[in-house]
């Protein structure tokens, strides 16, 4: 989640009159994982939750977590952005003569992915209610693709491919101005929620892919570099029309985003694989980050327009500004008040914390 500021503010200072490869690159490397690995985590952990807590209580904290957020983002944060936008002048969108966004449109805009989300929980939900062995099936029949890293990641391509090829680019960007889905973005990031719900109901793939974390990472690099040089030719005049460019540009594409998600999971597990204060504070941190830093990014872009700093400063100032916005805003406003724990659950105050691990080793020391 936290990736996406600077993926906005590449996008955003294109958009303002800094256009050029290096905001495409970062675009298209972050985009080879971000949103299909945030989708597996979603499944892994809505799995969970309906293991440990049941129909009921899952039912309540997606309810919590997403709608709630997505209800209120849209009444608040949208408006708010777009409110800053038209004060400094920051467009939002690509093309000038397109019209903006209302204000008070009520649409998901940036938080489409939530709406998204909402969809693909709902869905799973349902079947999981209605057609367990339908999942158990389709859990068994994921994890033998996964366990054939040659074969099974092919196969697992071709829908992948499939789902990416009504894309005009190479990616899925469903427009946020309609509650209307797209089918073919809910069946691609379908496909990685369903990764995402196998490895938590078959644990064994995890600690596959971390004894086999590096040769993941191989294959991921070696599928990547390839799909980059597609990348440039599906994007240029000569050959970006052409069918067959764009099948092969997709279809390495599409391996090198599964390829990379399950280096990550190897890589994760094998390094990342005890508790770590700072981390947890940061992906505690990262939901908000991703709600409220649009509107600081919009205002730092807008001022800096007035400047004659060049593009590199210009993205530096909008990326460290927006993440400090967010960072500072987050224990004063959000982690220990109503809503941190609609985001992520109740957390003590340090001070707290110490009171009551202080009253219990005097209980302990009296009885």
């Amino acid at each position: 989640m936290m990736l996406l500021v600077p993926v906005h503010a590449a996008s955003l200072l294109a958009i303002n009159g800094h256009p050029g490869g290096w905001a495409t690159g970062i675009y298209w490397i972050v985009h080879v994982f971000r949103m299909p690995l945030f989708f597996a985590m979603s499944g892994f952990f809505l799995a969970l939750l309906l293991s440990r807590r049941g129909l009921g209580r899952t039912a309540r904290n997606r309810t919590l977590r997403i709608a709630i957020p997505l209800a209120l983002g849209m009444v608040t944060l949208v408006p708010l952005t777009i409110l800053v936008a038209r004060h400094v002048g920051t467009a939002l969108a690509p093309d000038p003569g397109a019209s903006q966004p209302g204000m008070f449109g009520f649409e998901p805009n940036f938080l489409w992915f939530l709406w998204y989300l909402l969809i693909i929980d709902g869905v799973a939900i349902v079947t999981y209610l209605l057609a367990p062995n339908l999942l158990q099936t389709a859990g068994q029949r994921f994890s033998s693709l996964i366990c054939r890293p040659v074969g099974g990641i092919l196969l697992l391509a071709v829908p992948t491919t499939l789902a990416l090829w009504p894309e005009a680019t190479w990616t899925v960007a469903p427009p946020g101005d309609t509650f209307a889905p797209e089918l073919s973005a809910l069946l691609y990031y379908g496909l990685f929620f369903g990764l995402g719900a196998t490895l938590h109901t078959h644990r064994e793939l995890v600690d596959s892919a971390s004894r086999n974390a590096w040769r993941w990472t191989v294959c991921a690099l070696a599928a990547a570099i390839p799909a980059a040089v597609l990348f440039s030719l599906h994007n240029s005049g000569s050959y970006g029309s052409r069918p067959e460019v764009h099948l092969a540009a997709l279809m390495i594409y599409a391996i090198a985003t599964w390829t990379t998600l399950i280096a990550f999971v190897g890589l994760a597990d094998r390094y990342i694989n005890r508790p770590r204060p700072a981390v947890r504070y940061l992906a505690d941190s990262s939901y908000w980050i991703y709600l409220s830093h649009l509107p600081a990014m919009v205002l730092v872009i807008g001022l800096l327009g007035a400047t004659t700093l060049g593009t590199g400063p210009q993205f530096f100032l909008a990326t460290v500004g927006a993440l400090a916005f967010s960072l500072a805003t987050y224990p004063l406003l959000v982690r220990y008040t109503v809503i941190g724990r609609v985001l992520n659950g109740s957390r003590t105050r340090p001070q707290r914390r110490r009171r009551l691990r202080s009253r219990t080793a005097l209980r302990g020391a009296v009885s």
